[in-house]
């Protein structure tokens, strides 16, 4: 089942990345989502992130980790896998790989990537994130690196399309308070560049190919 879901995605992101379109749906009204390449943001910072396919109850799922509350803009918020591209790194894919099997302590040589999505520019922490596909044939067991991760999630991807599932969310930090859409997953609220990476997940898979 995994295979076939991953083979359907694949053959989805042939026809190219929906982009803004898709990112302004589970976008804060207040974001601009249009996109923006890295060359002018020169001290942006560069990350990867891996949205991780697995098997849960034979249909696929997504692995999404929880942050630990920290006095940072991500603190306390659900994210995947992923981290800040070091200068030994081979290329971004392998950032993305290494970063989670850093977080997830996973063995990451099974994972097969099948692609990327559309790069994501969050500007409250200056990060340029570049997301990559990839999936598992099987359902692993995480060691989750205890500083970096609350817990990981196993969200099935059939929570994409349930209406009930989309809801909004109050916002506040110091000096500004605003409404962001949210996808809601048990007592999860997922929202910011997770939830609009998301967004455009939902679009390539909902696509008539």
């Amino acid at each position: 089942m995994i295979r076939e879901f991953a083979q359907k995605l694949q053959k989805s992101l042939e026809f190219g990345l929906p982009g803004a379109p898709a990112h302004s749906i589970m976008a804060p009204l207040t974001r601009n989502v249009e996109p923006v390449e890295i060359g002018k943001l020169p001290n942006a910072k560069k990350a990867a992130v891996l949205i991780l396919f697995t098997p849960l109850d034979d249909k696929p799922a997504i692995t999404l980790i929880e942050r630990p509350a920290y006095e940072g803009v991500h603190g306390g918020q659900m994210s995947f896998p992923g981290g800040r591209i070091e200068e030994s790194d081979v290329d971004v894919r392998y950032t993305a790989l290494r970063e989670t099997n850093e977080e997830l302590g996973i063995d990451t040589s099974n994972i097969v990537t099948i692609g990327k999505l559309s790069d994501v520019y969050i500007p409250p922490s200056n990060y340029y994130v570049y997301p990559y596909l990839g999936y598992l044939p099987y359902a692993p067991e995480y060691f989750p690196d205890a500083r970096e991760v609350k817990s990981v999630v196993t969200m099935p991807v059939s929570i994409l399309f349930d209406p009930l599932s989309k809801g909004k969310m109050l916002i506040e930090r110091p000096g500004i308070s605003f409404e962001a859409p949210c996808y809601v997953y048990q007592q999860f609220r997922i929202w910011g560049a997770t939830a609009i990476m998301l967004s455009e997940l939902e679009w390539l898979l909902t696509r008539q190919v």
